[in-house]
């Protein structure tokens, strides 16, 4: 191409070769600014083909974000991108002003719900038709390749961490809501239990919660290892593939949830469902868990989260569940504590003169025994020691307590002390752990 072209060229298009007509526009931060002045021209146009592409490509992102924010928020994008390269004045502002707009868009999606994938989606798609068209008013404005080039590597500076500002502000935003939903949930739970709650506040519990609004329902009761930690860590999911859904509150001793068991069509489907919740919690659990009797009505929290925790001073070893209504003896035993533990030490008072260690082999003895309906022999398979063995031990227990194992009213008296044994030893054991890991 000759000189008079390439002048005719260079005043046609405001650029011009920088190495021929030195001091003249054509140099490369000029021939930049000049594109990116024509780039400016385009923005409404551009803006409408971006948000177009993205509304075509990620309808799930379209589903969430309005078609009117996003295209202030796109073209608010360009701009500001355009506009700091036309003015040089403005380079030390630009990547922060650009920053700030990635951190409100990224604060946006989250608060409209748009899922991570398409709000990072949407933004490459956004960085990558700001690429395409830029390289198409190069080539439609004939600009030499080098300020082309100049022109992108400035664009690209200036992108440079849009990204990560996005990914940071979604991420905290995200964060805080999610915090937000569970306060909300906790408090809510709280609330229920504490009966504080009024009939259509109720209603909007259940709601919040994603519970039904009637029952039946169950009040969980989970000792914790200490303040903070969890007394049935992941059960809530566990439950859900159940198809049980429940809301939890953490206190300093507690771990306490609000269960729904499914709608069955009778008794007997309640009571399976209920067995499959206690699997679940026995096999989830850290500690010792108390679950309250069935109950329809949210009204009822209060009251059985009382009747949970009467089974939880029942239930006795780790992973142990004790169910309110099912295992009575337990329940029994934990429900007037200063009453039976006296008549626990009266029934128990003729193995007082025997070691520790020879008293808890006796009623541990005993307890398989229980466990197992009365049978000496699964009770020794159980304790790894001949048949023979159990039923000396149990002799003995028999002569040191004055009562016998075959009269039905003795059995009920022992066993009822056992349980209360159990408790109370359960509870020192607990409490030297404690003392330890102090």
């Amino acid at each position: 191409m000759g000189d008079s072209a390439q002048a005719k060229r260079a005043d046609h298009t405001g650029y011009a070769d920088h190495a021929g007509h030195p001091g003249h526009v054509g140099h490369p931060d000029a021939g930049a600014r000049t594109l990116a002045a024509r780039m400016l021209e385009h923005t409404a146009e551009v803006a409408d083909a971006v948000c177009a592409r993205i509304n075509a490509l990620i309808p799930a992102y379209a589903e969430r974000v309005s078609a009117a924010e996003l295209h202030r928020s796109v073209a608010e994008h360009y701009r500001v991108v355009f506009e700091g390269l036309v003015d040089p004045g403005l380079a030390g502002d630009v990547p922060a002003e650009l920053a700030h707009l990635a951190e409100l868009a990224g604060r946006s999606r989250a608060a409209e719900g748009a899922l991570t994938p398409a709000v990072f989606e949407a933004y490459q798609i956004f960085l990558s038709s700001i690429w395409e068209h830029l390289a198409e008013a190069a080539e439609r404005d004939e600009v030499p390749p080098r300020i082309a080039i100049r022109a992108a590597s400035e664009l690209w500076r200036r992108l440079s961490g849009c990204t990560n500002a996005l990914a940071d502000s979604y991420r905290s935003e995200l964060e805080a809501r999610v915090r937000s939903r569970e306060q909300r949930r906790s408090a809510l739970v709280q609330a229920l239990l504490e009966g504080h709650l009024s009939e259509p506040e109720l209603s909007e519990a259940a709601d919040v919660l994603r519970l039904p609004r009637s029952g039946p329902y169950v009040v969980i009761a989970a000792r914790v290892a200490g303040a903070g930690e969890h007394g049935a860590a992941g059960i809530e999911d566990e439950l859900r593939e159940l198809g049980i859904a429940s809301a939890w509150r953490l206190l300093p001793d507690v771990e306490i949830g609000l269960a729904s068991l499914p709608r069955a069509g009778d008794q007997l489907d309640q009571l399976d469902q209920l067995d499959q919740l206690v699997t679940a919690l026995a096999g989830g659990s850290v500690g010792q868990v108390g679950v309250s009797s069935l109950f329809d009505d949210l009204t009822g929290t209060a009251g059985a989260l009382e009747l949970a925790r009467i089974a939880l001073r029942g239930a006795a070893g780790t992973g142990k569940v004790v169910v309110f209504g099912r295992d009575s003896l337990s329940v029994a035993a934990a429900s007037a504590p200063d009453v039976m533990a006296r008549l626990s030490h009266a029934i128990l008072s003729g193995l007082e003169p025997m070691s520790a260690e020879d008293r808890a082999v006796l009623l541990d003895t005993f307890g398989a025994w229980l466990d197992h309906g009365g049978s000496a022999d699964e009770a020794a398979r159980r304790l790894y020691v001949h048949p023979n063995t159990v039923r000396y031990r149990l002799r003995r227990l028999e002569e040191r307590t004055g009562r016998t194992l075959s009269d039905p009213r003795h059995v009920a008296e022992l066993s009822l002390a056992f349980e209360v044994d159990r408790g109370r030893t359960a509870v020192l054991a607990e409490g030297d752990r404690d003392r330890d890991r102090d």
